[in-house]
């Protein structure tokens, strides 16, 4: 894997730091960094983005310029809590867990199915999302454009996008921008520009009343 890191470095820009575990079926888009203790498996990460130290990231599409902070995980399998008398696996799944099962056929899903037309995919993460440290994100769970998702909340359902939520679970907090500004942040997607287009208009990311202004009849 080593050989795998230099030529990805070296190709489109992708900084490993110490302990970082990757899978060859991870896509990246360049120029992404992937910090100490980290793990990205089975997994796309678009341009510009990337994750912090000690975090565990499975069978996540990563849009582009998003900021995920430390210790973020992916928590994948669920167990039935209402009909069924026991949580253990043994009564609802074939997969032996513990090494045996009392039935012939699942009986429970335990895993969202993937979202994309490859089946590689059961997590979303969109486009300039910030996700704070210590978030753990539940699997099938897709986060919006543009949302941001405070430190240390568990994220068990969709997040609209331009929306800023926390706790556990988490929940709605307040939107970043009024509706009109992000129905035209959702359709003008800055984040699809040609990167030289980005990087001449950089200036203008400071202020969006006035990045609206500029921008709404292109």
């Amino acid at each position: 894997m080593f050989f795998v890191k230099m030529r990805l470095k070296q190709k489109i820009d992708i900084a490993f730091g110490r302990n970082v575990f990757i899978t060859l079926s991870n896509k990246y888009e360049g120029h992404n960094r992937l910090n100490d203790n980290c793990t990205l498996a089975s997994s796309m990460i678009g341009y510009g983005s990337y994750i912090g130290p000690n975090c565990n990231i499975y069978k996540t599409k990563i849009g582009r310029f998003t900021s995920i902070g430390p210790k973020v995980t992916c928590i994948f399998g669920k167990h039935p809590s209402n009909t069924f008398v026991s949580t253990h696996p043994a009564f609802f799944s074939t997969g032996k867990q513990a090494g045996f099962t009392f039935v012939d056929k699942q009986l429970f899903e335990e895993f969202e199915k993937p979202f994309d037309e490859d089946k590689k995919y059961s997590i979303a993460i969109g486009n300039d999302v910030w996700i704070g440290e210590g978030v753990s994100i539940m699997d099938g769970v897709h986060i919006g454009d543009g949302a941001i998702v405070a430190a240390n909340a568990l994220v068990v359902k969709d997040v609209p996008p331009y929306t800023i939520v926390g706790g556990l679970p988490a929940k709605p907090i307040k939107k970043r921008f009024s509706d009109d500004h992000i129905t035209f942040l959702m359709a003008f997607k800055w984040w699809d520009k040609d990167i030289n287009w980005i990087k001449a208009n950089a200036h203008q990311f400071t202020d969006i009343i006035e990045f609206y202004k500029k921008n709404k009849n292109e």
